[in-house]
């Protein structure tokens, strides 16, 4: 084992008092899930990307916050069901898929969230829209 690779144990637990530590890999903290209030979005900046995450009961999903037609924050817009309107012209963006609910026009990226002892992870890693992965 790497000397320089040992983290002492106090490091480590300064660590998880604020941030948790993911689950799994490529997944960043986000927010407490009680931070989200339910049927509700708010906006994270993570790694320079601003992130609308909505929750509903005691799940999550997240999407590019920004509104392709002129630039909104869809963080800040109207969540009926797993629909986000833009609030400005009210384009509207399913937060499952990020695709409109009319399956055209407008897309907006979405995100892989993980919600796990309280705490919300985000993959940032962009999934490929035809298999999924």
């Amino acid at each position: 084992m790497n000397p320089e690779s040992i983290v002492p144990i106090e490091s480590r637990m300064e660590l998880t008092k604020h941030e948790p530590i993911s689950p799994k890999e490529e997944f960043i903290f986000v927010a407490k899930l009680e931070d989200i209030p339910k049927g509700k979005g708010r906006v994270f900046k993570v790694q320079g990307k601003s992130l609308a995450v909505f929750r509903i009961d005691d799940r999550c999903f997240a999407i590019n916050d920004i509104c392709p037609h002129q630039g909104a924050s869809l963080g800040k817009g109207r969540l009926k069901g797993f629909v986000v309107s833009c609030p400005w012209h009210h384009q509207q963006f399913d937060i499952r898929s990020g695709f409109g609910p009319d399956g055209g026009g407008y897309c907006v990226v979405n995100y892989d969230v993980m919600v796990e002892k309280g705490n919300v992870f985000v993959c940032l890693r962009r999934r490929d829209w035809f298999t999924g992965e």
